[in-house]
């Protein structure tokens, strides 16, 4: 149980995992608008139901496409609410090879994380 703070320590500002989240989700759901990527998002536990910033989102997934992990193209048959066309957003061989590297390293860190709590939870 957290107890009430506003810390890093509640583990809410982990950006770095935002970018397996997308992957997964895409490589789940196939080609996405970015308000769908944010619906999903939304949908992780770790969320509690509430989507992230949009703007944060829309940057990161600007950033991963720019590093070859997504491409995307223009939906000219969907307009958001400005008539403009949406976005839209697939995964790459590059980001499902990212993703993969992304398993192995979550599980190095899962044990590494499990050594340390059982660690601090021995210490306080």
């Amino acid at each position: 149980m957290y107890i009430e703070m506003d810390c890093a320590c509640k583990g809410k500002n982990l950006d770095k995992l935002l970018q397996p989240l997308i992957l997964c989700i895409l490589a789940e759901g196939g080609s996405m608008h970015g308000f769908a990527i944010l619906k999903e998002i939304a949908k992780n536990e770790r969320f509690e139901g509430k989507a992230p910033d949009a703007t944060g989102v829309y940057r990161y997934l600007k950033k991963m496409e720019g590093s070859g992990l997504l491409e995307s193209q223009w939906d000219m048959g969907a307009v958001d609410e400005n008539g403009k066309p949406k976005r839209v957003f697939s995964i790459t061989e590059k980001g499902k090879a990212c993703l993969s590297n992304w398993a192995v390293a979550l599980k190095e860190y899962g044990k590494y994380i499990s050594d340390l709590v059982e660690n601090i939870e021995k210490n306080i």
